[in-house]
């Protein structure tokens, strides 16, 4: 369709020449939820991989039959299938732990009491909105990828649902600002904006969760391993404001994996508070042990096997803009 102002009537919405923070109050409310439309796919396609890995019946365990009533084994026993459905749990989950810290700093920041309070909770939204919708995003689409996989030749037709998630998620990662534009809105506004100051309170905040692992039994090697990445991410960034500050060129090229890089440890450092309240829990008696012990296999697994992904974007994005401009446009064909 087509709309037609001419000569319509216009009225100012909020002071002269601060449209554009206009636009941003609500375009931060809108990227959240993309990013929480892509937790959701990401929800949905790990409740459907499960059922089938259950279900399903195919060869025997490594170590022998589980099943031996059965004509074979349900798949869950194969250790690849449970690695895909363990990235799929532990992604999701640790989004959707993200996802609630920064929900309250939306609330935080229409209903705290004190006005100060208010601006800590809006500077905080404001940094990790486009961690938010740019990683929930693809996560959403790594994890549906993943349920399709899981269901073999069944998850690519359309009969079991698995491949519509992966292309509903397909989307969520272009509309409200395509992924790329929200690591650049990270660098750009947000880290280059105060020179790092929101981030490095966020990494302090992070590391309370460190000494209260360092408190508890059992918890001391993940502690450790996440309190250095946090403190990794702190020099990164400082270096990621030094390389910028220097060439312009250099916020377009560690955009993407920066904020690969912070969502990772920001999901380490969420884990690890997990981890933190379920040792605490079995300690303390409760009876529900085996959802606290899972949520405990559940971070060792994340930290095991999905916070090494951030040394490769540490990598990647220390290599620099120069690889990247280097080639003459001519010759992208050769």
């Amino acid at each position: 369709c087509v709309m037609n102002f001419d000569g319509a009537q216009g009225w100012l919405v909020g002071e002269a020449n601060q449209g554009l923070a206009c636009m941003f109050t609500m375009m931060n409310d809108a990227r959240f939820q993309v990013g929480l439309q892509g937790l959701g796919i990401a929800e949905a396609a790990f409740q459907g991989g499960l059922a089938y890995a259950r279900e399903r019946l195919q060869s025997r365990s490594l170590a022998g039959p589980v099943a031996a009533q059965k004509p074979a084994d349900p798949i869950i026993v194969h250790p690849d299938v449970r690695r895909m459905l363990l990235t799929q749990k532990t992604l999701t989950e640790g989004c959707r732990m993200l996802g609630i810290y920064t929900a309250r700093q939306l609330d935080l920041e229409h209903g705290a009491i004190s006005a100060p309070a208010r601006q800590a909770a809006a500077r905080r939204a404001a940094l990790l909105i486009p961690i938010v919708k740019a990683f929930f995003t693809d996560v959403g689409q790594e994890v549906a990828s993943l349920g399709v996989q899981v269901y073999g030749g069944h998850g690519y037709i359309r009969e079991w649902g698995m491949e519509q998630l992966v292309r509903d998620s397909r989307i969520t990662q272009l509309y409200e600002g395509t992924n790329g534009i929200q690591a650049l809105d990270l660098i750009r506004r947000k880290v280059l904006g105060d020179g790092g100051a929101e981030l490095n309170l966020l990494i302090d905040e992070m590391a309370l969760h460190v000494r209260a692992a360092n408190a508890l039994g059992g918890l001391q090697a993940m502690a450790t391993a996440v309190g250095q990445r946090l403190e990794e991410w702190r020099a990164l960034s400082a270096h990621v404001v030094e390389a910028c500050e220097r060439d312009p060129q250099e916020s377009g090229a560690v955009s993407v994996d920066f904020l690969a890089y912070s969502a990772y440890v920001l999901l380490a450092a969420m884990w690890l508070q997990a981890a933190v309240r379920a040792q605490a829990t079995l300690a303390a008696g409760s009876a529900e042990t085996a959802f606290y012990r899972a949520k405990l296999d559940a971070a060792t697994f994340y930290w095991r096997r999905i916070l090494p992904r951030a040394t490769a974007h540490r990598e990647a994005l220390l290599g620099g803009a120069d690889c990247l401009m280097a080639l003459p446009a001519s010759d992208f064909a050769f």
